[in-house]
């Protein structure tokens, strides 16, 4: 029988196991006091973690009109507890308590969501947890646009094509246990690229992957690479729900696709939760009329990402 996904964590709500979790975390990054600290930060851990599933759960019986705030406060509780296994002192003063992006407060008569942006701020949970939790600096007033956003989630991609006969990616197959993908070569014609140059593409697009072998192989090409791509920052790789593999028929620039998954949920459900907070009409309008594409790409994400996000946290947890 399939576990649900807030049974994922059942083992955390034991003191002695999550103590003992904690200092493994902290040893491994040297952290002065560590059996002292991961004593004292794991009821803290448990209760966030307990909270944000309690908002996921509560989310998935509640109508669409409200799940975005309990999805996007869900979502920050598991944060914190995510925090807290690299950063025993969070939160450290009250400017990191901030969400750390803003967004347009008041929406135009001809407002589509899909258009829409976010901009980030210099403080705040979102730059303090891309530091922590992937070692990634933001860029103060960098803004990211909702469409742009919802093409780095694979599991939207059919919806594109099905609403905007936009054929997104194409799909691969992965190895973990040789370190492989394989995907067919005609991405090497969609890129205008040798497989030597796809290969310094490859390279510059993540660290983790230098050393990149791509071999040509009939109608697909094997990458190889040194350790199987992190799901939780795979770009230009993309899995969707069921672990099944994508990379874009376009070729994508760093800064198109270059945020960790879970830092494209935080800008996405950000946004959604302050549009149906404090846009009650244009959010009334949506749900009741259908107008124009907004609502069934809204609808779509907020049924995958209940689901995903406890998935990328377990996943990002037990590393």
């Amino acid at each position: 029988m399939k576990l649900e996904h807030y049974d994922l964590f059942i083992p955390f709500y034991s003191s002695t196991y999550t103590s003992k979790f904690l200092l493994g975390k902290y040893e491994q990054k040297e952290i002065t006091q560590a059996k002292t600290k991961s004593y004292q930060v794991s009821s803290s851990f448990m209760y966030h973690l307990q909270h944000g599933q309690l908002y996921f759960k509560q989310a998935q019986a509640s109508p669409i009109e409200i799940k975005p705030v309990l999805l996007f406060y869900g979502y920050v509780q598991m944060l914190k507890a995510c925090i807290l296994t690299t950063n025993p002192n969070y939160p450290e003063n009250s400017q990191v308590l901030a969400h750390g992006v803003t967004t347009r407060k008041r929406k135009k008569a001809t407002y589509r969501f899909l258009e829409d942006e976010v901009k980030v701020q210099k403080n705040g949970l979102y730059s303090l947890f891309l530091d922590k939790m992937f070692h990634m600096k933001h860029l103060e007033g960098e803004k990211y646009q909702m469409v742009s956003l919802l093409l780095q989630i694979a599991d939207m991609h059919e919806l594109f094509l099905t609403l905007q006969n936009k054929k997104v990616s194409i799909k691969g197959s992965g190895n973990v246990k040789v370190n492989e993908i394989e995907i067919p070569s005609a991405i090497l014609d969609l890129y205008h690229m040798t497989s030597n140059r796809f290969e310094q593409y490859l390279e510059s697009l993540n660290p983790s992957y230098k050393g990149v072998k791509v071999i040509e192989q009939r109608q697909n090409l094997i990458i190889k690479f040194k350790k199987f791509p992190n799901k939780l920052h795979s770009f230009p790789f993309l899995f969707n729900t069921k672990e099944e593999i994508f990379i874009f028929t376009e070729r994508q620039k760093l800064s198109d696709g270059s945020l960790p998954e879970l830092a494209t949920h935080f800008l996405l459900l950000y946004n959604l939760s302050m549009i149906c907070r404090y846009e009650a009409e244009w959010w009334g309008d949506l749900i009741h009329t259908f107008d124009g594409v907004d609502y069934p790409f809204i609808a779509q994400y907020v049924n995958i990402v209940q689901n995903k996000i406890p998935s990328l946290i377990y996943s990002y947890l037990l590393g």
